[in-house]
């Protein structure tokens, strides 16, 4: 697929719109050549990019629905995920206002994971009521939740906590997903049987074991957009994604340390992510955590409190890089 990775410049930025435009009719040709009755659906995480809504209703005879329909949160249209069919005749015109609409959601979310490509069979109403299954699950403990998946990076942390027989039914009314993964690659998911919809239970069910690992998946995600809310201007050059190394880096080194409350965690990796990555190696630190570790002092104690010049001196400290691209970098 064409990749939006190194697109900076707005022409750089029209020029990937206009191969990925190409991608999508290439595909619907493949699809009808082959004889099978597919369409495509966009679905919009409007999280990333509020009023998707307004630009939906510009849209002449555009069916959509919001996946939030009937819920307790469906008054947040605002930030609700959208789905809709991109028709295929009118995508095939650059001047229809579809097409113009779909180039316009693209470009906004070049370097974001809020749009999902869904080719499918099934009727807009199906496939919503499909999807809208997935906004929420409980725990064996009977907890409800919202699953926002469509943002990519969490729909990517649940195929890894899916079994694989869960996964097929999630994507058993399409004949592919596509998405963008962590590293911006793009992905293609297929479904290798024939497109049906499924018998779904009551409701969705994550076991605790999977309900924590999806918690422990997004907890780097978390802690980087909490660092962005407090250190804003520190951060406005840097990649989403390598600031989510560097914070992924720092939650491994946490781990040494047994460190798991979320207050601990946030005060040791903005210290890992601020001073220098392996802050934690100067002698005077390191005594620090040893002692919380141990139980002889709290991490609040161990990590407050630290004499300026001590975090200058780890400051100062040469990392050991396990790679480029895990560098925390502003320019």
């Amino acid at each position: 697929m064409p990749s939006t990775l190194n697109v900076t410049s707005s022409d750089d930025i029209e020029r990937a719109w206009e191969q990925w435009h190409e991608h999508l009719l290439a595909q619907f040709s493949r699809l009808l050549d082959g004889n099978r009755a597919v369409q495509l659906f966009l679905l919009v995480d409007s999280r990333a990019t509020p009023g998707v809504e307004k630009l939906l209703q510009q849209v002449p005879r555009l069916a959509w629905v919001s996946l939030w329909r009937d819920s307790v949160i469906e008054s947040y249209t605002d930030i609700a995920p959208y789905l809709f069919q991109i028709d295929h005749i009118a995508l095939s015109d650059p001047g229809d206002l579809l097409t113009r609409l779909v180039r316009r959601l693209w470009k906004d979310a070049h370097n974001l994971h809020m749009l999902t490509w869904i080719w499918s069979p099934l009727s807009l109403e199906l496939l919503s009521t499909h999807l809208r299954y997935y906004s929420r699950y409980e725990t064996t403990e009977r907890r409800a939740f919202f699953l926002h998946f469509y943002d990519n990076r969490i729909l990517e942390r649940l195929r890894s906590v899916w079994t694989e027989a869960e996964g097929q039914v999630f994507v058993s009314p399409c004949v592919e997903v596509w998405y963008r993964d962590r590293d911006w690659n793009d992905v293609v998911w297929r479904n290798e049987v024939d497109a049906a919809l499924p018998v779904y239970r009551s409701e969705q069910f994550l076991t605790a074991e999977q309900h924590l690992e999806l918690l422990r998946l997004g907890r780097a995600d978390k802690l980087a957009m909490q660092l962005r809310d407090m250190y804003g201007g520190e951060f406005g050059d840097v990649l989403d994604s390598k600031l989510y190394y560097s914070i992924s880096e720092q939650l491994e080194r946490a781990g040494k340390y047994r460190i798991a409350d979320k207050d601990d965690l946030l005060n040791y990796v903005v210290k890992g992510v601020m001073v220098s990555p392996r802050f934690d190696e100067h002698p005077e630190i390191h005594e620090r955590l040893m002692r919380a570790a141990s139980g002889e002092i709290t991490l609040r104690e161990a990590l407050c409190d630290i004499d300026s010049r001590v975090l200058a001196e780890a400051s100062k400290m040469v990392r050991l890089a396990k790679s480029p691209d895990t560098e925390v970098s502003r320019t």
